[in-house]
């Protein structure tokens, strides 16, 4: 995707953003183009309970900072955000304009840094949801839910299922052309980035295995059985309104899953 551009990536040993002063230095001396902000804290029931101010600084605070920062040193800054940030009682999904109602302690940090991130005039929020594509490198990086399912069922034959949530996934590839189409060609401000369509967890595991030819039994359950401090929004599709949508997520899991 920018094999044209020389890339700096730092792992937060490198770079520790929750240490402003630091953070500072290394953006100064580097003097980049183009600033992305790629940290968040994602674990949604943590922030609930006991992680709650640590949400707080990663998904608010940090991203403001930045912000700021790069505003000041004329550089153009990415700040990548949720559609967990809406309400999620709206079945027909949401776009660019729709006003925020996080329901959650995590969906709220997400907002609250959305804010401190668009007080600069030279900065971009991005919208996505559920991002799948290959794993992070760095130590403690996640598999995606794609990859936890097809792990899981290399040893089972039964898995229970949410199917009363639904978002649209997103998939890593086209979110990082995406990326740099807005930044190269479009005004600052807030777009969504999601794969075209929505599912729940349960069908876009099931069009997983479908790909890789996985026989698996599911069994669809709602959210509510999982005893879970947050509350998720039951309707997540994001609609890219400001520029033409990405590629349906089915298209994109097929890419991934075979590439």
């Amino acid at each position: 995707v920018y094999a044209d551009h020389e890339v700096v990536a730092w792992d937060r040993d490198e770079c520790d953003v929750m240490d402003a002063d630091d953070a500072r230095d290394k953006i100064t001396e580097l003097k980049p183009d183009l600033v992305f902000n790629c940290v968040a804290f994602n674990n949604v029931d943590g922030a609930e309970t006991d992680q709650g101010q640590l949400a707080y600084e990663l998904n608010a605070r940090v991203p403001g900072e930045l912000a700021s920062l790069t505003d000041e040193l004329g550089i153009p800054f990415v700040h990548y955000s949720t559609g967990y940030v809406f309400k999620g009682d709206d079945a027909d999904g949401y776009d660019e304009t729709r006003e925020t109602d996080p329901q959650n302690v995590y969906a709220t940090t997400k907002r609250d840094g959305e804010l401190e991130v668009l007080k600069h005039s030279n900065s971009y929020v991005i919208r996505l949801n559920w991002l799948f594509g290959p794993k992070a490198q760095s130590e403690g990086a996640k598999p995606s839910f794609v990859d936890m399912m097809l792990g899981l069922a290399q040893d089972r034959d039964h898995l229970d299922l949410v199917d009363d949530e639904s978002a649209s996934p997103t998939y890593s590839h086209d979110l990082a052309l995406r990326s740099r189409e807005i930044v190269e060609n479009m005004p600052a401000g807030v777009y969504h980035s999601a794969n075209t369509g929505s599912c729940t967890w349960k069908e876009l595991a099931e069009e997983a295995f479908k790909i890789k030819g996985v026989s698996i039994d599911i069994t669809p359950i709602s959210g509510a059985r999982f005893k879970r401090p947050a509350n998720r929004p039951r309707y997540s599709e994001l609609l890219c309104t400001k520029m033409a949508p990405l590629r349906p997520w089915q298209e994109a899991l097929k890419d991934y899953l075979q590439s």
